[in-house]
């Protein structure tokens, strides 16, 4: 559908050119000039560093200078404080740790932008409280990409279970991130994992982010997934740029990824012969995912940061990163009919994020994903392992 490709790239211009003016409504006069260093991990799509370049066009006396760190989730506290910042890009999991260490300072939600609900509960300072400790860059949610051959037939959306248990015409296999290699992919793994136990028990992590620690509702629902796993009906991959090649080189039917990949994802398949289009569709629970801007809580700058984060997550920025394949945080993006017309996927991934369910929001949310990755890995590959009360002892004491 090349129609839809270019309506894409033609709504990415005219908003980008919107953007010019939303950029120069931020006016400052400064006698000496000065650079706000927002310390980030990368990103592959350049939508950030467009953002960005506008900023720096229009402010020249207030000028952002982005510093990549390279961090896994398990190390980006630590790698983040160490380097000086006046604007924080984090995971959405750390926002506990950094706002608890007085790291970052609460900010006022951009004017005009109703986050989605899910987003907002992860990113309030408190229950009702108009603050945030970070304002949401773009959200995520996992979602289930299948591979349609013949749009003639019939195409019911399957469920997660249907798809792992090898039964009927919904059968996989599926590609997903349940294989790591290095810290850089443990937190995909541990994700896959509880978006497999959540399709079987809704229980398991509830939409506030408190766990389960029973052991029985742990094994149940896990039960499953290793039976996939040993049954070799899983592509047990790291990373999320290698489970996309397994699902494109091996041409499998599903696979588990963000939906970030979809608008790459679904050009290059309908190239193929075999494949009619790309579909997506919502896990049972997906697990919340994104980024969020913080102000640094030592900054010198704090007026100046929290006016660039204003404009890089308001309600023009959340369109453009819609173009270019983000899932949006507020409302209105999912609403404007532009960018309905331009990326009809967007209803799905608004489903998703709503339904889905937040990490455990918690400081010692790096030690819990440190558990449940140690305690699952060797569960799910080897016949004879099981999990034990040690499992969910140390969950507790993780998150205590």
């Amino acid at each position: 559908m090349p129609d839809l490709y270019s309506r894409r790239s033609f709504i990415a211009g005219v908003l980008t050119a919107g953007m010019l003016s939303t950029a120069a409504g931020y006016l400052f006069t400064r006698r000496t000039p000065v650079t706000l260093t927002l310390v980030t991990g990368a990103d592959s799509t350049g939508a950030r560093d467009l953002l960005i370049n506008l900023w720096n066009r229009f402010h020249p006396d207030v000028t952002i200078e982005v510093v990549e760190v390279n961090s896994s989730t398990a190390d980006q506290y630590d790698k983040f404080v160490s380097t000086k910042a006046d604007i924080y890009n984090l995971d959405i999991i750390h926002i506990p740790r950094f706002s608890a260490r007085g790291r970052i300072a609460p900010i006022d939600r951009p004017e005009g932008l109703t986050l989605l609900a899910p987003v907002q509960r992860a990113s309030q300072v408190g229950d009702g409280s108009a603050q945030l400790w970070a304002v949401p860059f773009n959200t995520d949610v996992g979602m289930l990409f299948r591979r349609i051959r013949d749009k003639t037939v019939a195409d019911p959306e399957p469920a997660l279970d249907q798809v792992i248990a090898a039964t009927g015409e919904l059968a996989g296999p599926l590609a997903g991130q349940l294989a790591s290699e290095a810290s850089t992919t443990d937190e995909a793994f541990v994700i896959n994992v509880l978006e497999q136990a959540l399709a079987q028990d809704s229980r398991i992590l509830d939409d506030k982010g408190v766990v389960s620690t029973s052991l029985g509702q742990w094994q149940d629902a896990l039960a499953p997934l290793k039976e996939a796993m040993l049954g070799k009906r899983i592509v047990a991959v790291s990373g999320e740029e290698n489970t996309n090649d397994a699902f494109q080189d091996r041409t499998l039917r599903y696979m588990r990824n963000w939906p970030v990949w979809y608008p790459r994802i679904d050009r290059e398949e309908r190239a193929k012969p075999d494949t009619a289009a790309v579909r997506i569709g919502r896990l049972p629970i997906g697990i919340l995912g994104g980024q969020s801007l913080a102000v640094a809580g030592d900054t010198a700058h704090r007026e100046e940061a929290e006016a660039v984060i204003q404009f890089l997550t308001g309600m023009p920025a959340q369109k453009l990163l819609a173009t270019y394949g983000f899932a949006p945080t507020g409302q209105e993006a999912y609403n404007d009919a532009e960018v309905k017309a331009a990326m009809p996927h967007l209803e799905k991934v608004r489903s998703a994020v709503e339904g889905a369910h937040p990490r455990p929001m918690n400081e010692g949310y790096a030690d819990f994903s440190r558990v449940v990755r140690q305690h699952t890995y060797d569960y799910l590959r080897r016949p004879d392992a099981e999990l034990t009360e040690t499992f969910v002892e140390q969950i507790q004491e993780a998150l205590k």
